[in-house]
């Protein structure tokens, strides 16, 4: 039997994640049985939440017993831990559920929450536990001192009980401890400290990936505005060149217009010029229209002769529509001229494309390649030979700094710094100024005619 303590943690959502699915997959294949403790369900992913719903309402729980709310909010209410049978042993689904009861009674969590979770893909047996730690009926967070030892007494006990020990030196080292011997077991402290290692320095190596990853990204985003950012300059270059060189057609057209309607001025003052003007200022129109035309122009010469109102509003009608015609058709003319600007952008977004495409291809490649290297790394072991290597460095760098602590001298600038009044003794030593030497003197013959004084004076009747 062997107990193996996973730690602590703060999300149940994760913990049923990794330990109610398959590796890195959304299957649950490796999943054999569940069983909850403490629970009112036997649905796995209920319990999850119901657990994480006591953590998340530890406070009111201890209320609501009549304990004290004070103190921080637990951080890390997820305590998680293993137990493996030897390959070979095959323990019932009840045997395995029993085990991880008798564990609990061990630790003291026999009444806490609890989702027990059987795996079956590994060659050996074996039964995760997952644990809220805050008691559903009082509150109170487990402290859980000294469970590595109290499961080592368990799993030796349960051999024992099933009559072969086999892990010989946990019964040693047990034994010491009942002899009041200090006895901690560290090869097992090694491998704990190499599986830290590598793992970190897994999670060293994935950000980094993820920051060069981060790093081109940005990079290809800033190529591709300072693209945007010179076409759009170009583009706004032309169309103010475009509009410098159309503002005298415009005035042009404006000093077209004003003309007309000074003579529609001037075409007030009788009938017959008020028709004159009609004809005289839709004339050619009327000749395009043809027949329809002449209708128009029997219409014209009606409102003509009726009034004047319904002409100004159709020459007001007649020059919006010019300016909206000759604005359209500048605005043709411009976008031609922005067309070449346009399709050379097109061009080099194209090219950068397939400049920034092929640096993430690199990328991916160089991050692949290094991934392939630490794969064959862990498959050969020589992580453990770097890790060793990295242990005995340090080591010798503090066998290195206690040597020098020891064999150097203090220098005086190490010393520590003299007191007030060593400095003034020795400011007296060097000898100080005749003024300073009377100043002192004048302030000690001060001093004593105050301790005089009070001597002297009277207590009050």
């Amino acid at each position: 039997m062997v107990p193996k303590v996973a730690g602590k943690g703060r999300s149940f959502v994760g913990a049923g994640l990794y330990y109610l699915h398959d590796k890195k997959a959304e299957t649950s294949e490796r999943v054999a049985f569940t069983h909850t403790v403490n629970l009112p369900t036997r649905d796995a992913d209920k319990a999850i939440r119901l657990m994480a719903y006591t953590a998340m309402h530890q406070s009111e729980i201890k209320a609501r017993a009549g304990g004290s709310t004070r103190g921080r909010k637990l951080a890390d209410p997820v305590y998680c831990y293993s137990l493996s049978w030897a390959p070979g042993e095959e323990p019932s689904q009840e045997e395995m559920i029993d085990a991880a009861q008798e564990t609990l009674k061990a630790l003291g969590l026999e009444g806490h929450e609890a989702l027990l979770v059987g795996h079956n893909d590994e060659p050996h047996p074996h039964i995760h536990v997952i644990v809220n730690r805050v008691n559903p009926e009082t509150g109170i967070a487990a402290k859980l001192k000294m469970d590595h030892l109290k499961l080592s007494t368990w799993a030796e006990a349960f051999e024992r009980k099933q009559g072969q020990i086999r892990c010989e030196q946990r019964a040693l080292n047990n034994e010491r401890r009942r002899n009041g011997e200090f006895v901690k077991d560290w090869s097992s402290q090694k491998a704990a400290e190499f599986q830290r290692w590598r793992m970190e320095r897994a999670h060293r190596r994935s950000d980094r990936r993820v920051r060069e990853g981060e790093r081109l990204g940005a990079k290809h985003q800033g190529d591709r505005d300072r693209l945007r950012i010179d076409r759009d300059r170009l583009v706004t270059e032309q169309r103010k060149r475009f509009l410098d060189a159309t503002r005298a057609d415009w005035r042009d057209l404006y000093a077209i217009q004003r003309q007309e309607r000074r003579r529609f001025t001037d075409a007030q003052r009788n009938a017959w010029s008020r028709v004159r003007f009609d004809i005289r200022t839709y004339g050619e129109n009327y000749r395009k229209a043809g027949r329809g035309g002449r209708k128009d122009m029997l219409k014209g010469a009606a409102s003509a002769l009726v009034g004047s109102k319904a002409q100004k509003e159709k020459l007001e009608l007649k020059q919006k529509k010019e300016r909206l015609f000759f604005a359209r058709k500048l605005k043709e003319r411009a976008d031609k001229l922005i067309i070449p600007i346009r399709r050379k952008h097109e061009r080099d977004l194209t090219e950068l494309h397939k400049k920034q495409e092929r640096e993430r291809h690199e990328l991916q490649m160089k991050q692949s390649k290094e991934s392939q290297a630490e794969a064959r790394e862990l498959k050969e072991g020589r992580d453990k030979e770097i890790f060793r290597k990295e242990q005995r460095g340090k080591l010798r760098h503090e066998l290195t700094e206690t040597k020098r602590d020891v064999t150097t001298p203090i220098t005086p600038k190490e010393k520590a710094s003299p007191s007030l009044a060593d400095r003034f003794r020795k400011a007296q030593e060097k000898g100080v100024g005749d003024k300073s030497k009377d100043q002192f003197r004048d302030n000690a013959n001060d001093i004593g005619k105050d301790a005089g004084r009070e001597r002297n004076k009277k207590p009050p009747k």
